[in-house]
């Protein structure tokens, strides 16, 4: 089999899915820069993601730069995926939940390969956060008392493509780092109409972000035993600046009457630390969890008494792997998991923070030599109408698989299978 016909195939595919399929709305991502993602939608999102500790000779962990030396030696792997997610609302006041949105959209396509045992390597693309909300409101005109209406419908988000590097320090300890450049939109367009109104008003704006930022990454284990193994993992990424841009058209009746260049106020990303754990038992059964803190400054984002502050996440998770024997090598025949994490958001509204809660389960086999696949499900709760937000259920999968092929497995190199 051709790996490069199955990954241009592959990726073709999704993408055109992508595109046809995204309609989710989302009030929140009205806030700052959209709904920021700070979970890793890969191998271990079955395990609440608490896979900053975590490595495996087949996957691709995204999360910490240093895992890429946990992959096979001259194994090249390409990774693919998508996540699924419905959504039911319900807001202030209102007595029952909303009809359920839906989403469909990859989230994250990378390329990993370590040549020796000393470093590797990894290439990637995947959303960093997403607007798409729809945002309607009716006021009176003191005039005459009559009804003005205005909608508001926002779509956009910063994409993140990345290379990371992992070099081995010793026997135990790794370190990596990924290099991020962030792009990306914000397109607004805010129309206003009413009965009395005999001409149709409209404001279209777009907003032009990008960004650089690092991630350094560290893995240490200790063997205590033929039977335990004790894992570290840590992440730090820089504070940066999102540079902003922005164009502005006013339309009357589809007629552009006036345009408006400006630079908008830059949007500061906060410096970010992420500790792990995780305890690994017979080389089969692993329990791990993660802390996450990022240290936003506040500001102020466009929406009454809003503003950015601390956010923080907390995971765990467990997974049990079933291996077989294929010649000499014992090999992952499939693994299951479970997990849960809770998450302070990065926008605190009148005052009051918004709060995540969620279970996560999981499953993923090796069918081949060449392919695996994984999935994961995610069950949670965002927001409170008690504190005066809108109150947000929903339920996340993710489906990926990896294509997994052997460079230079001749005998001069030295055979895996």
């Amino acid at each position: 089999m051709d790996l490069t016909k199955v990954i241009v195939t592959g990726a073709a595919l999704l993408l055109s899915l992508y595109c046809q399929s995204q309609n989710t709305t989302s009030p929140y991502s009205i806030l700052g820069i959209g709904d920021i993602e700070t979970k890793d939608f890969g191998r271990w999102y079955g395990m609440g993601s608490a896979n900053v500790a975590l490595s495996n000779p087949y996957y691709i962990n995204a999360a910490n730069p240093a895992s890429l030396m946990g992959l096979n030696e001259r194994m090249m792997s390409f990774d693919l995926v998508n996540r699924g997610k419905s959504a039911r609302f319900k807001y202030p006041g209102a007595d029952s939940l909303t009809p359920t949105t839906k989403d469909l959209s990859i989230r994250r396509i990378s390329l990993a390969f370590k040549p020796n045992k000393k470093w590797a390597f990894s290439v990637g693309l995947k959303p960093f956060s997403s607007i798409n909300y729809l945002l309607a409101e009716t006021n009176t005109m003191y005039s005459n008392s009559s009804a003005l209406a205005k909608a508001v419908d926002g779509s956009g988000g910063l994409n993140q493509v990345y290379f990371s590097y992992a070099r081995k320090l010793n026997k135990n300890l790794s370190a990596g780092l990924t290099s991020s450049y962030y792009f990306g939109s914000a397109n607004i367009q805010t129309s206003y109409y009413g009965s009395d109104l005999s001409i149709s008003l409209v404001k279209q704006q777009y907003d032009i972000m990008s960004a650089f930022q690092f991630q350094g990454g560290l893995q240490y284990l200790v063997n205590t035993s033929k039977q335990v193994q004790h894992r570290l993992g840590l992440t730090v990424s820089n504070a940066t600046t999102v540079k902003r841009s922005t164009a502005i058209a006013y339309l009357s009746n589809g007629t552009d009457v006036k345009q408006v260049n400006e630079t908008k106020k830059d949007f500061k990303l906060p410096l970010s630390v992420t500790a792990g754990y995780a305890l690994v038992l017979n080389n089969d059964f692993t329990i791990s969890a993660d802390a996450m803190i990022s240290n936003w400054k506040k500001q102020k984002v466009s929406y009454p008494g809003s503003y950015t502050t601390t956010a923080g996440r907390l995971s765990i998770g467990a997974e049990y792997i079933n291996r077989k024997k294929i010649g000499n090598y014992w090999v992952e025949n499939w693994h299951l998991q479970g997990g849960a994490n809770a998450e302070k958001n990065y926008i605190s509204i009148q005052g009051n923070d918004i709060l995540t809660y969620a279970l996560s389960a999981g499953f993923g086999k090796n069918l081949s030599g060449l392919i695996s696949i994984y999935s994961g499900i995610e069950l949670g709760v965002k927001g409170s109408t008690k504190k005066g937000q809108i109150k947000e259920q929903f339920t996340q999968y993710v489906i990926g698989f990896t294509l997994k092929e052997f460079w230079f497995n001749t005998k001069k190199y030295g055979r895996y299978q």
